[in-house]
């Protein structure tokens, strides 16, 4: 079973994002995304795609952060994203309504790819296994639905305020 499309859009009466995943195999998982979810969330998908290789062979943390911002961007422009979510009679084997997410993991994995686990409390969820690119195009959507919101959630690959405060706290070089 691979990933078909993925959808995140924001529900403004039940102040939820709405994450629809459709499969190759004609499956759908509908789940739903709380403003606390989310920023659990977000801090684990950020250091997943920290684990890239190309990220983690930097040793200057500017650098890093620009091989990261590098490839989201990158990855991002490889995306389709003028494409509906294409809505046609699928399986739910989670239930035809939407489970509430609570829980998330994220674990490397072999040659590359990583695991993305989403489960609710109680009950079953899903692992999906994911890709540098997939996971940046997840990221992206996650960002683009929560921008539609009114929670107020800076959802930013890096921090701003490390860069400063990292560059303020090393005591500048003298040459004599």
């Amino acid at each position: 079973m691979k990933i078909h499309q993925i959808q995140m859009r924001y529900d403004e009466l039940q102040d939820r994002i709405l994450l629809r995943l459709s499969t190759t195999d004609n499956c759908e998982f509908r789940f739903w995304l709380t403003r606390r979810f989310v920023k659990r969330l977000w801090g684990m998908l950020v250091k997943m795609l920290e684990w890239d290789r190309a990220v983690q062979q930097q040793l200057d943390m500017n650098v890093r952060r620009t091989v990261l911002d590098i490839q989201h961007e990158g990855f991002v422009h490889q995306g389709d994203f003028c494409k509906r979510f294409e809505e046609a009679p699928r399986r739910a084997p989670l239930g035809d309504q939407p489970v509430v997410l609570s829980r998330a993991k994220g674990e490397k994995g072999d040659e590359g790819m990583q695991v993305l686990s989403l489960h609710p409390q109680q009950g079953q969820g899903i692992d999906l296994t994911v890709d540098a690119k997939l996971l940046h195009l997840f990221v992206k959507i996650l960002r683009e639905a929560v921008a539609r919101t009114d929670w107020e959630i800076p959802l930013a690959l890096h921090e701003e305020g490390e860069q400063t405060a990292t560059a303020e706290a090393v005591s500048p070089r003298k040459l004599n």
